[in-house]
């Protein structure tokens, strides 16, 4: 394996990226102390300030640092609040989950990120994690399970459901024409489909799907670490999957994912679609109808 081995890697930018996901714990190279800035102004315990709660919420990198995925933590923790649920999170203790830096190939660094949260998790004493990035979801549900944690692992898509569905969450039906993409981790990989549809229709949405939907849907090109990398030859996946997106006329993509909502920004810009087509996260629609 050249990336053990050798330290070889597919570019310059997954080199840095594992760079800074061995020195600071994620792959933007953001600092630790400030991956729990977004919850400002919100109801959220801090375990590594010695806050409490019953429910871990897992948060991932993108959803800490990258200002655009904020906005969805901060969308998925409004709608707890409105359902009177109240979740905590590891803070500046939380890395990166590994799975990135895994599928370029650099299993130790992954095995001592996992190491490292599952640590971490066990000294909450929570009963359940829930998180809302797909990537985080698979990890600590099926790898930290080999590696010995022992709790169960829920998707922001099936607790909401569940809260909606006991009647706990409330939602104003607003009319929106969307179309929905199904992410590999949450589709192909857990087989999680009818969840976010189910929301979408609770929140007074149409869905039109695309001729690629739920087992056929397509990667949004941030898949087995292309996160990290810059796409140099072919098509672009994101904007493949952009054009097929606004085929539909919806106008509206959704999606459940920090890494396709980064995808899909940069491929509707390069496809020129910003005109047809707008990205948004099933939290930020949801959101935006919470019952008052």
């Amino acid at each position: 394996n050249l990336v053990l081995m050798e330290g070889e890697f597919p570019g310059e930018e997954v080199q840095k990226a594992v760079e800074q996901t061995e020195v600071n714990g994620n792959p933007l190279g953001m600092a630790p102390a400030t991956r729990a800035d977004w919850v400002e102004g919100l109801d959220v315990a801090d375990f590594s300030k010695g806050e409490s709660a019953d429910i871990l919420y897992f948060v991932g990198c993108y959803a800490s640092f990258d200002k655009r995925n904020q906005k969805i933590a901060r969308s998925f923790i409004q709608l707890l609040t409105a359902a009177g649920v109240r979740v905590g999170i590891l803070g500046k203790e939380e890395k990166c989950c590994g799975e990135p830096v895994r599928k370029i190939g650099n299993e130790y660094l992954y095995q001592m990120l996992a190491a490292e949260n599952i640590e971490q998790i066990r000294a909450t004493g929570v009963q359940k994690i829930v998180t809302a990035c797909p990537h985080c979801f698979n990890t600590l549900a099926k790898d930290y399970a080999d590696l010995g944690l022992e709790l169960p692992v829920e998707h922001a898509n099936t607790l909401l459901a569940g809260l909606l569905a006991e009647g706990r969450l409330k939602l104003r039906p607003e009319p929106l024409d969307c179309t929905y993409h199904d992410s590999c981790y949450l589709g192909r990989y857990n087989d999680l489909y009818e969840a976010p549809r189910q929301l979408l229709t609770a929140a007074g949405a149409r869905v039109v799907e695309m001729n690629n939907n739920r087992v056929e849907s397509y990667c949004c090109g941030a898949g087995g670490g292309r996160i990290l990398a810059e796409e140099k030859l072919g098509e672009r996946i994101n904007q493949k999957r952009a054009r097929m997106a606004a085929e539909t006329g919806a106008g509206t993509l959704v999606s459940s994912c920090p890494f396709c909502m980064t995808m899909f920004e940069d491929g509707i810009k390069g496809a020129e679609l910003e005109e047809a087509l707008k990205p948004k996260d099933l939290l930020e629609v949801l959101a935006e109808r919470i019952a008052s």
